[in-house]
């Protein structure tokens, strides 16, 4: 699938939520552009064998099935909106799932279904531009994180969005410096932020803090 020749506005809800067989088509388009981003991610998320993670934002879930290789005492579970979505990730990672090593929702960052203190890691892979009111989200991410636990998330720089993006509302660019503002804002310390390039994603930064 080519994006370029996709309306920006029609490309930039179906990133947001994919729908329909558009957005069946974008989830096969996101295993591939997210790969090398994914690789940046876990190079940074330093998860240990027995951490309890959550991804917020899980798409076709690539990075689920990464996380449940590197916590093979642990346990990984996902939140995202999108039904399309959840059904490419259960069927990406139905082993896993059947093994109880994971569990996937569908449901809101705002209103997480989790108790408090439950992840030692929560991550999202650009997912927080997509947020109007960050601190909202962010509330909730810390809250069901244990204390010292740790969030990171990773961002494709707005200078190598695709043309047309940022005019549709629907992104918000954010600068290393915005995200630690913000993270900081919302209760997290130790917070710090990474500039980097990745192939196919260009420019990209990660954001992080701790409980």
């Amino acid at each position: 699938m080519d994006p370029t020749v996709i309306n920006p506005t029609i490309l930039a809800q179906q990133l947001l939520k994919p729908e329909g067989e558009l957005g069946e088509k974008i989830g096969e388009f996101l295993v591939e552009r997210n790969a090398s981003g994914m690789t940046f991610t876990f190079e940074h998320l330093y998860l240990k064998p027995s951490d309890h993670v959550l991804e917020i934002g899980f798409g076709p879930g690539e990075a689920i099935a990464e996380a449940v290789k590197q916590t093979p005492q642990g346990f990984v579970a996902g939140i995202d909106f999108s039904d399309v979505m959840l059904r490419m990730a259960e069927k990406r990672n139905h082993e896993a799932i059947a093994d109880g090593h994971v569990a996937l929702t569908l449901g809101d960052a705002s209103r997480l279904p989790y108790k408090d203190n439950t992840f030692d890691v929560v991550f999202a892979m650009n997912v927080f531009h997509f947020w109007q009111e960050p601190l909202r989200e962010l509330a909730e991410c810390r809250r069901v994180l244990k204390t010292n636990g740790r969030i990171l998330f990773y961002f494709n720089h707005h200078s190598s969005w695709m043309d047309g993006l940022g005019d549709t509302g629907v992104f918000i660019a954010y600068e290393p410096s915005d995200v630690e503002k913000i993270l900081t804002e919302a209760g997290f310390h130790d917070v710090g932020s990474l500039m980097g390039a990745v192939e196919k994603d260009g420019k990209c930064f990660l954001g992080w803090g701790v409980k």
